[in-house]
């Protein structure tokens, strides 16, 4: 295992461990991501969920770059058992729907993470969405069937989310949740 992936180990997914600062070395070091990329396939749960954390702190600032990891983003968002990196990936998914290229992928991505078992998947999923739908009006009545059907789901949270979003792709002038928009590059739909 690499000294990079080392500072990912220890401990238990409660805690995101370095991850913060794995993304901030990454940031200073680019040639690193594919390092850290690595750690998606490892078979230790909490190296590969600090990992997601780490990529998804890294595409809040550069989503560019991992526009290339595309399928491997989508592979962990779909396959992945641990709900922490599914819910990263999920994230990451949406940073990458500013880039026309990859908003087809993503979006199918996330209709899928809808059906996740994991409330925590489920409401970053359909933060992504109602994200895609604001970026790409066309796309807005595909994801406001699939997002309305969210209201009845079995999570308090993700329902709440769920009308939310909905009243959100209904109005473009209501402004997106600070919360629900972690990229720079995607603050200003």
């Amino acid at each position: 295992m690499s000294e990079l992936l080392r500072w990912l180990d220890g401990g238990d997914l409660r805690s995101d461990g370095m991850a913060g600062e794995v993304a901030r070395w990454v940031l200073e070091c680019p040639p690193l991501l594919e390092e850290l990329l690595l750690g998606l396939s490892v078979p230790d749960e909490v190296i590969r969920g600090r990992t997601a954390d780490a990529l998804e702190k890294i595409s809040r600032d550069r989503p560019e770059w991992l526009m290339g990891s595309l399928r491997i983003l989508v592979r962990a968002a779909k396959l992945d058992p641990v709900p922490m990196v599914r819910w990263h990936a999920a994230m990451i998914l949406t940073n990458l729907a500013g880039f026309q290229e990859c908003v087809r992928s993503v979006t199918a991505t996330l209709v899928h993470l809808l059906d996740d078992e994991s409330a925590f998947v489920r409401s970053w999923a359909l933060t992504g969405l109602c994200m895609v739908g604001r970026i790409y009006a066309r796309r807005r009545p595909a994801i406001l069937r699939r997002l309305a059907s969210l209201q009845n789901d079995t999570s308090i949270a993700v329902r709440v989310r769920a009308a939310k979003a909905v009243a959100l792709l209904l109005n473009d002038h209501l402004p997106m949740p600070a919360g629900w928009i972690k990229s720079r590059s995607l603050r200003a739909p």
